[in-house]
């Protein structure tokens, strides 16, 4: 048989190839024809072998070879035995064709034992190069699980710096290198998330050590501010109560100062009713002074008559001596009248003085109650400025205490939530700690690109700094 179909090879061969190439899946194997045309000439020398009966340890040799690379490419095994299948139609197509010139020759028996010996031969092959595919399949599967196994368990302890090793640099199936790098990348991601977290930890520890201090400063700056609004709304409260009296005494004032202006307008009615009736006697003066000098003329005339008269009297001798001696009284009283109106003239210029001296008192009077009128008038009007601001105030001190009294409420609410920040800041940092010390339990690789161990180191409780070591 071997000699029938060694010669035949490379036609079927070259049918198997190209049933290989017209099959998507079976094409998807080879990159190019040159390696579809090495992959035919090991499958010639392994068919030559199978054909020439020569089961030496080269065949079984090939079959293991056979077996691992369909094994490391995953050759589906339907393709593997369908293209099989048709290359042992092929041949005995190929025997049964050369062999009808020979059925008068040969028995019918044994071209049918000759074809069973053929198919039995292909069976044969394709079954240990199946075999050999599990096998290998199942070493690869059993070597991926242990160091899948491997780096799972250090998972499982918390250490992240185990990674399952390349295909070129151990012996991991390449088969199972895409489930090697997921699981890689995964270790990877977490182990960068792990250390982001410690890293972000850490940072969260420092702010909530730094928010707890600045909660508790803001809660001694509250109380401290409660107490001096506290002493504000005091001190308010009583200005406001010294406001409000002031603006009563303001009140008060402004009355008093209205009673003074109007008894001063008085006043200054009385004195200029006064100051009329000084001009009146200084009118009737000046008449008086004008009648006394009328009456000191005629003394004065009278004396000169009298004087006339005598000496008319002493010419006259005897006869004239008694109406000298009348002529003498009447001078005499002319005298005495001039004497008695020199005086009232004396006593009506000193009256007279005396009347001006007060008519310029009463103007003086008259003048400063005008002014003290029209400071009563400004002090009326000072006073009402001064109870209206008085009013304003005490309305803008009343505003000012409630809104203080506010703030103070406001000020006491603050305090309180200041004190519930700060105790939800100690509970946040003893849950942060916590979440530190189940960090400091895991192992994750350095963030500078290789897997080098690098453990998380957390200081003591104490310790207001946490740090990835």
């Amino acid at each position: 048989m071997g000699e029938v179909l060694l010669p035949e090879l490379d036609k079927v061969l070259e049918n198997f190839y190209v049933r290989a190439k017209a099959n998507p899946e079976a094409a998807a194997f080879f990159s190019d024809q040159e390696q579809m045309d090495t992959a035919r000439s090991a499958q010639k020398k392994h068919w030559e072998r199978i054909l020439r009966a020569d089961y030496s340890q080269e065949y079984f040799d090939s079959i293991e070879r056979i077996g691992r690379v369909h094994a490391q490419i995953k050759l589906p095994i339907e393709v593997y035995m369908s293209a099989y299948t048709m290359a042992t139609s092929d041949l005995i197509t190929i025997f049964l064709t050369k062999s009808r010139q020979g059925f008068r020759r040969k028995k019918l028996s044994l071209i049918r034992d000759q074809i069973c010996v053929l198919t039995r031969a292909f069976a044969l092959d394709i079954e240990r190069v199946v075999e050999t595919t599990f096998r290998v399949q199942a070493e690869e599967q059993n070597i991926a699980f242990e160091h899948l196994s491997t780096v799972i368990d250090h998972m499982a302890d918390g250490n992240l710096s185990e990674f399952v090793p390349d295909p070129h640099e151990s012996d991991f199936p390449a088969s199972y290198n895409p489930i090697r790098q997921k699981l890689n990348s995964a270790i990877d991601k977490l182990g960068q998330t792990l250390g982001t977290v410690s890293r972000t930890m850490d940072k969260l520890l420092m702010m909530i050590d730094g928010v707890g201090d600045s909660a508790s400063d803001l809660s001694n700056r509250t109380a401290s501010q409660a107490a001096s609004l506290e002493e504000t709304a005091a001190a308010i409260h009583e200005l406001t109560e010294n406001v409000r009296q002031s603006s009563d005494n303001t009140n008060k004032a402004k009355s008093v100062a209205g009673d003074a202006a109007r008894k001063a307008e008085d006043g200054a009615d009385s004195v200029s009713e006064a100051s009329e009736a000084m001009g009146r006697i200084q009118t009737s003066s000046d008449r008086i002074t004008q009648i006394i000098g009328m009456i000191d003329d005629i003394a004065f005339q009278t004396n000169l008559l009298a004087l006339n008269a005598g000496v008319e009297a002493a010419r006259a001798g005897t006869a004239g001596r008694g109406f000298a001696v009348v002529a003498e009284e009447v001078r005499v009283l002319a005298g005495n009248a001039s004497d008695a109106a020199k005086q009232i003239k004396d006593l009506v210029t000193a009256s007279s003085g005396e009347v001006a001296s007060g008519v310029e008192l009463i103007q003086k009077s008259a003048e400063t109650l005008e002014t003290i009128v029209k400071n009563f008038e400004q002090v009326t009007a000072l006073s009402n400025e001064i109870a209206s601001a008085s009013a304003e105030q005490s309305t803008a001190l009343s505003e000012v205490n409630s809104a203080i009294s506010q703030m103070d409420i406001v000020t006491q609410q603050n305090a309180a939530m200041v004190d519930d920040t700060t105790s939800a800041t100690k509970d946040m940092r003893i849950e942060a700690m916590q979440l530190r010390k189940i960090l400091e339990t895991l192992t994750i690789p350095a963030q500078n690109g290789n897997h080098s161990a690098t453990p998380i180191n957390v200081d003591d409780e104490d310790s207001q700094t946490v740090r990835v070591a």
